[in-house]
């Protein structure tokens, strides 16, 4: 199920607090809510790492997000304005509960395990999108750049 509206307002948001117009805090209080796993996921895996909830900040000076993961952003926020279905495999919230005692129990073997399960499912590389072409035809239409000299 594809939420274009959910979609859009999070794509904006990202921009936003890449950007430093908004804090963490305005940022998780913006969220939209939707039942899109596209919105979910990129949210979980791709977001929710790069900023801490402990106290209010904007990601600008010491606080910027380092180049490389702006790159990852830019690739997140063309897959939630491409209009694709999230394709990656997507356990249920018990699997993870089950997964979470065995990785700690493995030291973390077990979380290699299922990232290597989670790789054979597509490109990893151009993660939220399962394969390169797909990244590759939404790169030929930027839709923040359309119109650009």
């Amino acid at each position: 199920m594809i939420d274009t509206h959910a979609r859009t307002r999070f794509a904006e948001l990202i921009r936003q607090l890449v950007a430093g117009l908004i804090t963490n805090d305005q940022f998780e209080d913006r969220l939209p809510r939707s039942n899109d796993p596209t919105v979910h996921e990129v949210f979980f895996s791709g977001i929710w790492g790069l900023y801490s909830d402990l106290y209010e900040y904007r990601m600008v000076g010491k606080d910027a997000v380092p180049r490389a993961a702006r790159r990852d952003l830019a690739r997140h926020i063309l897959f939630l304005k491409s209009g694709l279905e999230y394709e990656w495999p997507r356990p249920n919230r018990w699997k993870l509960l089950v997964l979470l005692p065995f990785a700690l129990l493995t030291l973390g073997l077990s979380n290699r395990w299922y990232q290597k399960w989670f790789a054979k499912a597509g490109d990893i590389k151009v993660w939220p999108f399962i394969r390169q072409s797909d990244f590759e035809t939404a790169l030929q239409r930027p839709p923040y750049l359309r119109g650009c000299a």
